[in-house]
């Protein structure tokens, strides 16, 4: 790995992680608790994260600044691993990036449903779920030859579709107020949190690229890395790998700054909860080839369909799970 890989993936890893920690940006939160609370804040921090990212890589890609890589459409495998990462956050307490920026704020929980994850992401690639990836993997859908994106799917120029999505959202959300709900004392209101988020991600694809890695940010490729290394002694450390350890190292960083660092452990049967959940949050993001920044924020603003599909089944794998372990046992106690 050279010097300037090492420096640009720490350096938009510290940032991100960063942007986590004060935005308090989990899509856990913001998928869960639409059905919930009916309260979209986080979703609409989401949303203006990914529009963001998606008009920035439109335009330097189609000026031909950057190259890009459209994650693949495996149907089945992008609806299974979907919905398996959706239900694994609900049950683990966060998505694969909420985990991570919560590792650097101290949290224990965190830390195994972290361990969980990588443990399952190994089983699926490497494990005895392997077989199980490889049947819902071995449909691949392209569209004329190349990778299926909603934009090659419709016969529409990319340019168009990537700058069409963003604006309507963003009218979306601009009809909708900006508001300046937080979710931490003296945190970030959402429409920060959000384009800030878009322009690291940005910031990603250029930096990544740059090395020769024609993608963004991503968790479980890089996670997957580190536990191979950890677990074998194989030694495939990229610009990803070293994103990840700015991450945690940024969150760290913002959580100490602003005095909420704290060592923080769980009652016994929320760690097993949190180890679980990791586990087939992982199996879930390995089999689908990506999670909720991968898939639902990189592969999104590439506008790849398999990005699209993965997205929803998480969202309706995590609106099952929050209603069989939250909405339903309260409905229960109020009758």
């Amino acid at each position: 790995m050279g010097g300037f890989e090492l420096t640009s993936g720490i350096a938009v890893g510290l940032a991100f992680g960063y942007a986590l920690q004060r935005g308090r940006f989990c899509v856990n939160t913001g998928f869960r608790d639409i059905l919930m609370v009916k309260d979209s804040t986080m979703f609409r921090a989401w949303a203006l994260a990914v529009i963001v990212q998606m008009a920035g890589v439109t335009i330097l890609s189609g000026l031909d600044l950057m190259p890009i890589t459209v994650p693949p459409f495996w149907w089945a495998a992008n609806i299974a691993g979907g919905l398996m990462f959706g239900v694994g956050m609900v049950l683990a307490g966060g998505c694969s990036s909420g985990t991570c920026y919560r590792v650097g704020e101290g949290m224990a929980g965190s830390l195994v449903a972290l361990v969980g994850f990588g443990l399952g992401i190994l089983l699926a690639d490497r494990g005895a779920l392997q077989p199980l990836q490889d049947v819902l993997r071995s449909n691949i859908v392209f569209v004329d030859g190349d990778q299926a994106t909603l934009a090659n799917v419709i016969g529409i120029n990319p340019l168009w579709v990537g700058l069409a999505i963003p604006l309507a959202v963003g009218i979306w959300l601009w009809r909708g107020g900006v508001g300046n709900r937080q979710y931490a004392s003296g945190g970030w209101a959402w429409h920060i949190s959000g384009f800030a988020l878009g322009a690291i991600g940005i910031a990603a694809w250029l930096s990544s690229s740059s090395v020769g890695r024609e993608f963004g940010l991503s968790m479980t490729g890089p996670i997957r890395t580190w536990f191979v290394l950890a677990l074998s002694g194989e030694n495939y450390l990229d610009w990803g790998s070293v994103m990840i350890a700015g991450l945690i190292v940024g969150s760290f960083v913002a959580a100490w700054t602003h005095r909420e660092l704290r060592w923080r452990v769980p009652r016994g049967s929320r760690i097993l909860q949190a180890g679980g959940g990791g586990i087939v949050m992982g199996v879930g993001a390995q089999i689908a080839g990506g999670c909720n920044i991968g898939h639902s924020m990189t592969g999104m603003s590439v506008l790849s369909l398999g990005s699209v599909v993965t997205t929803t089944s998480i969202l309706l794998g995590a609106w099952m799970m929050a209603y069989i372990l939250f909405i339903r046992p309260m409905a229960a106690q109020s009758a």
